[in-house]
């Protein structure tokens, strides 16, 4: 005869039983968690393949299916969608499994997509692509060939049919199989076509997560679209790198599909650039400096940032910077010190030097802030034709443009004049340029 239990007895095992449940289901939820954020930062043998999207639904999806198709490398598809109204979220949501995505309310913009996808990235390679473009056999194996044959290349860009530059080649194909067709007689590595160029559109974009490391991320500064990518080459050429076209690889691009919408932008854009950098005279004399610099030292973005300035990150450190070393800023007020906002890969390229105070903090402003006949270390100096010098470890340090003068927060600081005999009494050292704008709370 089955044995009857009291309904008492057996509401307290079910009591029992749903506790331990929860108990091991919150455990293992926590333990995975921790897990997974341990991991995140390490990357994996890949390439993570970034594509910022506005709407173009039918674009995105055959740009994706064509990274399945023709991409045995190991990869992981990042989308950003930037506030798209026609369907692009819920197919990203259809997608799970098959690729990463953020999905914004609003536009964030090219660079601002980007950043995001760049923030996800867990590839040893990260490449940025168009939402209208389709890959074919053989692309990311002929660029990431390119890419690793020598540490000089900093970026890696193939060509195409639609473009305003070099990058563009005459094709006769009429629909997409014979694309393909022709991509597949095209696509054949060759490092005889590899050629340096000073400049690659921002279509498609390969370059490894230690040059990403080095140069940081894209500006937010530029609206929408266009320039950018103009800036960000610019900044991976300061660190001595080399920007190649790989001339064996094709990929099709539909011609700026996304961007149509926002010409009006490059107006605003065009405008931003050249208060950053300068006109191309300018810009000329920056990469002149740069060519006679030591070829062999390995730079990074932050040797063309100021000394003796204050920053913080995402976190609630504040740091003094100087000479090269971040130094951790001890005070249980740190609300009211002025700090220039910096990505975290930034910070990350300063070593830890140790902790100041708030006092000693202050008092160092204050000695640069005031009217002093020493040419010390981290003074400003300003030449009779207007030139702006920050010295540093004994050199002087040309800040690029007005501009960036101010993005340093440099405003209140005493300037000292500087005549052409104390001028000639230093060597010059790599110039000054802005911070790239960063909107993103998480960056």
């Amino acid at each position: 005869m089955r044995k009857r239990y009291p309904r008492r007895r057996i509401k307290a095992v079910r009591k029992i039983k749903r506790i331990n449940f929860q108990a091991s289901y919150a455990a293992g939820y926590r333990d995975g968690r921790a897990s997974g954020a341990a991991s995140y930062q390490q990357p994996f043998e890949g390439t993570s393949i970034i594509i910022p999207t506005y709407n173009q639904l039918n674009y995105l999806r055959n740009c994706i299916e064509s990274i399945h198709k023709y991409t045995p490398q190991s990869y992981e598809i990042i989308i950003i969608d930037n506030g798209s109204t026609d369907g692009t979220a819920a197919y990203l949501k259809s997608q799970a499994g098959r690729l990463r995505y953020k999905i914004f309310q609003e536009n964030l913009g090219f660079s601002g997509g980007v950043n995001q996808g760049l923030m996800m990235a867990k590839g040893t390679s990260i490449l940025i692509l168009n939402n209208d473009t389709i890959v074919t056999k053989n692309w990311l194996s002929n660029l990431l060939s390119c890419l690793n044959s020598n540490p000089s290349i900093g970026l890696v860009g193939p060509v195409t049919n639609y473009l305003s530059n070099d990058q563009k080649i005459d094709v006769s194909y009429k629909n997409m199989k014979e694309m393909q067709q022709f991509a597949q007689n095209y696509n054949h590595i060759n490092p005889v076509r590899w050629r340096k160029t000073n400049a690659i559109m921002g279509f498609c974009l390969l370059l490894s997560r230690e040059v990403l490391q080095r140069v940081g991320y894209m500006d937010e500064g530029y609206v929408i679209g266009t320039c950018e990518d103009v800036d960000f080459y610019l900044r991976i050429q300061l660190l001595g790198l080399d920007l190649v076209i790989a001339e064996d690889t094709f990929i099709h691009h539909y011609g700026s599909v996304t961007m149509r919408s926002f010409l009006d932008a490059s107006l605003l854009n065009n405008a931003f650039f050249r208060e950053k950098w300068g006109d191309w005279d300018q810009i000329r004399r920056l990469e002149a400096v740069m060519n006679s610099a030591s070829p062999n030292e390995k730079r990074k973005g932050t040797n063309f940032y100021p000394s003796h300035i204050v920053v913080k990150g995402t976190d609630s450190n504040v740091y003094w910077v100087e000479n090269g070393y971040r130094y951790i800023v001890r005070s249980s007020d740190l609300m009211h010190v002025d700090a220039v906002r910096l990505p975290q890969l930034d910070l990350w390229n300063w070593p830890i030097g140790g902790d100041i105070s708030i006092a000693v903090l202050q008092q160092r402003i204050a000695a640069l802030s005031t009217l002093t006949t020493n040419f010390a270390e981290g003074s400003l100096v300003k030449t009779q034709d207007g030139e702006m010098y920050q010295i540093i470890q004994g050199k002087l340090h040309r800040m690029t443009t007005k501009y960036a003068y101010k993005a340093w927060g440099l405003e209140q600081r005493y300037v000292r004049p500087l005549t052409q005999a104390d001028k000639n009494q230093y060597s010059e050292g790599f110039p000054i340029i802005a911070p790239p704008i960063i909107k993103a709370n998480n960056i």
